[in-house]
C-alpha cells in the first residue's frame, strides 16, 4: 500500500505539473527500489527518526548480552548522532559516512579519525567523565557491527538535511480521529472524511507555542512508551481553529440551491468514479468448495 500510494501521489503531481526535486521517505525495500529505477532524477532522501529508531532497537538488544552492559549508557548519544550527521552535512553523503563512523572512535575516547573530510570530532574538549568503551572488547565489537553495516552504510548517506517525515505522521493521526481504523466506511464517505482531515490539519499544522498570562511560553511533560519512562518536554501550542467550517457551509448552501433534492444529489453522488471492490477483480467460487479444501496447521493437533 505504501508503495501504490507513492506511485499514485507522485502521478498526480506530475499530472497537475508540479515537478518533484526532493522526496523524503522511511527506508521501505520496495520504495528505494522504485525511486531508483523509476524516479532516478529525484533527490530521494531517509528520515532520520527511522533510521536512529532501527538502530536504537539493535543496541539496546545488544546492550543485555553478557559483557555489553557498556552499551547501554551510549545509545541515546549514539542516536543522537543520527540527525546531527544528517542535519550538519547538507546533503554530502561522504560528509555523513566519515562523521557516522567516527562514533566508532569517540565511544573509546579516540577523537582524531582517518577521514580527509572528517579528521577531528566537532565537540570542544571533553571535561565531563564517561565510562568509555574498551577497544576491541565484545562490546565495541556488538557497536561495530550495527554501525558499520552494509545495507545502513549505503543508507546512511541519504540521511535528509532538511525535511523528516513528522508531519506525515502527525497526518495520520489527524485521520485516525476522523476516520477511526476499527470502523469500516465506503469509498464516498471514507473520500469526505479525508478532506475533512487535510482541511483541519493544513489549518492547523503551524499552531505557534502557548503562553502563560506571563507571557512565558508554556510546557508539558510526556512519558512517550518508547522512553521507557524518561519524561520529555512538549510544547503546549494554542486552541485548534476551525475556520474551513465556514467555507464548507458556504459550499453546502451553494450546492443545496444548485441541487434541487437530496434524490438528485444521491444519483450525483453515485455517478461520481468510484473504485472497483477488490472482491469484483475476481472470479467468483462457491463458499461449499473452499471450506472443504479449507487447510489448518494444527490439524494434527486436534484444534
Amino acid at each position: 500500500m505504501e508503495l501504490e500510494g507513492l506511485k499514485r501521489s507522485l502521478q498526480f503531481l506530475e499530472d497537475a505539473g508540479v515537478t518533484v526535486t526532493d522526496l523524503t521517505t522511511d527506508r521501505h525495500s520496495s520504495v528505494k527500489k522504485f525511486m531508483r529505477e523509476i524516479y532516478p532524477s529525484i533527490n530521494h532522501w531517509f528520515d532520520a527518526w527511522h533510521i536512529a529508531k532501527g538502530i536504537t532497537k539493535k543496541l539496546d538488544a545488544s546492550s543485555k548480552k553478557k559483557l555489553c552492559h557498556t552499551i547501554s549508557p551510549w545509545i541515546h548519544s549514539i542516536s543522537n548522532h543520527v540527525y546531527w550527521c544528517g542535519a550538519s552535512s547538507d546533503g554530502n553523503a561522504e560528509l555523513v559516512v566519515a562523521k557516522w563512523k567516527s562514533v566508532m572512535n569517540h565511544i573509546v575516547d579516540i577523537h582524531e579519525h582517518p577521514f580527509e573530510n572528517f579528521p577531528t570530532c566537532a565537540h570542544d574538549e571533553l571535561v565531563e567523565d564517561r565510562e568509555w568503551i574498551a577497544e576491541g572488547s565484545r562490546a565495541h565489537v556488538e557497536v561495530k557491527s550495527i554501525v558499520t553495516n552494509r545495507t545502513l552504510l549505503a543508507d546512511i548517506g541519504k540521511l535528509s538535511p532538511h525535511v523528516q517525515t513528522s508531519s506525515v505522521e502527525s497526518y495520520h493521526k489527524v485521520v485516525c480521529f476522523f476516520a477511526p481504523k476499527f470502523l469500516h466506511f465506503f469509498y464516498h464517505s471514507m473520500n469526505a472524511r479525508l478532506i475533512l482531515a487535510i482541511l483541519h490539519f493544513n489549518e492547523n499544522s503551524n499552531r505557534q507555542q502557548a503562553k502563560n498570562k506571563a507571557g512565558k511560553e508554556m510546557w508539558q511533560l510526556s512519558f512517550p512508551k518508547a522512553k521507557k519512562g524518561e519524561p520529555v518536554a512538549k510544547q503546549v501550542k494554542v486552541p485548534c481553529t476551525y475556520a474551513y467550517i465556514d467555507e464548507l457551509l458556504d459550499e453546502v448552501m451553494a450546492r443545496r440551491e444548485a441541487i434541487p433534492s437530496y434524490e438528485v444529489a444521491r444519483q450525483d453522488l453515485e455517478a461520481q468514479i468510484a473504485p472497483e471492490y477488490v472482491k469484483d477483480q475476481y472470479d467468483k467460487v462457491d463458499k461449499l468448495t473452499v471450506v472443504a479444501t479449507r487447510k489448518s496447521r494444527f490439524t494434527q493437533l486436534g484444534i
